[in-house]
């Protein structure tokens, strides 16, 4: 073996590995490589406790910068990053976060103590609360989890937005030729500023939606076109992301109707010759119909 090899053995298998890449990429191995003790002179080191895959995936990284993160072999690899001090694996980690790996990587990182892990989590987990309400692995977490989620979610200053074609040449832009979609109130300036987003093709010249916000998502909910009937449609507006995604339609097509968010849920009551109500749950992503209005109700507060 060159003298700028090392073996690590680990069970049974041996692993020979360049000595200053090591150093470079691992602080256990540099501590231990600094350290003058008898170990730091020997050309093999002996580790314990660790699997076989979480140490291949970490030499992997060590040796090609490059590594598989898959949701079967985390535990595995985020043991061996954290025993062996390999901060970049699980600094990489952080842009890895999925809606289908992140209570997986939250867990592991309050096991494993990787703070800056745990706070990445906690912060996809709030950008993307919706999704996550309807992950089953989501409601395993202790309440105080997902309470401290939520209040994530909702911290932030309260902005005034307006929808709708906005051409106003006073408006501070870069394009101020061109329409704008979407409005904030700046209350310290006193004015309206274009906030930069596209609406989704087939919200333009929706009339008669109902909106509400609900858990900070604001949702623009069926409406009518001019040139065509009503729709069902139901828009969801994410600040964290700025963007828009399409959610689960409502039952019946309705507009100039009167949208509520109320414990945690949409309801959706009347609408142009309408006396239904219909109830979306976000866990569920779903609209069920409940109990109907006297009489059909349109055009009210």
């Amino acid at each position: 073996m060159s003298s700028d090899q090392i073996a690590i053995v680990v069970d049974d298998r041996t692993y020979e590995v360049n000595k200053n890449k090591l150093i470079e990429k691992s602080d256990y191995f540099r501590a231990l490589y600094n350290s003058g003790m008898r170990e730091s002179t020997e050309d093999s080191v002996q580790l314990q406790g660790l699997s076989v895959t979480g140490l291949e995936l970490v030499l992997e990284f060590i040796n090609t910068s490059k590594v598989q993160v898959v949701n079967e072999t985390l535990e595995d690899l985020i043991e061996t990053a954290s025993f062996l001090q390999v901060t970049s694996i699980l600094k990489l980690l952080t842009s890895e976060i999925r809606l289908d790996n992140c209570v997986e990587l939250y867990s592991l990182s309050e096991v494993y103590g990787t703070h800056d892990l745990r706070t990445a989590c906690l912060k996809y987990m709030s950008c993307y609360y919706h999704p996550m309400l309807r992950r089953p692995e989501f409601s395993s977490l202790l309440s105080a989890v997902r309470d401290q989620v939520k209040e994530m979610r909702m911290k932030g200053t309260a902005t005034l937005v307006a929808i709708g074609d906005f051409t106003c040449l006073s408006l501070d832009g870069p394009d101020q030729d061109e329409p704008w979609s979407m409005l904030r109130y700046g209350e310290v300036e006193q004015r309206w500023k274009p906030l930069a987003n596209n609406l989704p093709p087939d919200m333009v010249n929706v009339r008669g939606y109902g909106s509400a916000v609900l858990d900070n998502y604001l949702f623009i909910v069926g409406g009518y076109r001019t040139t065509s009937q009503e729709n069902s449609a139901v828009h969801c507006y994410n600040p964290c992301r700025n963007e828009w995604n399409q959610v689960a339609p409502l039952n019946q097509k309705r507009s100039n109707f009167k949208l509520l968010a109320v414990q945690g849920k949409l309801f959706a009551v009347g609408g142009q010759c309408l006396g239904t109500v219909e109830c979306y749950s976000p866990e569920q992503d779903w609209w069920t119909c409940v109990s109907s209005m006297p009489d059909p109700l349109a055009e009210f507060s």
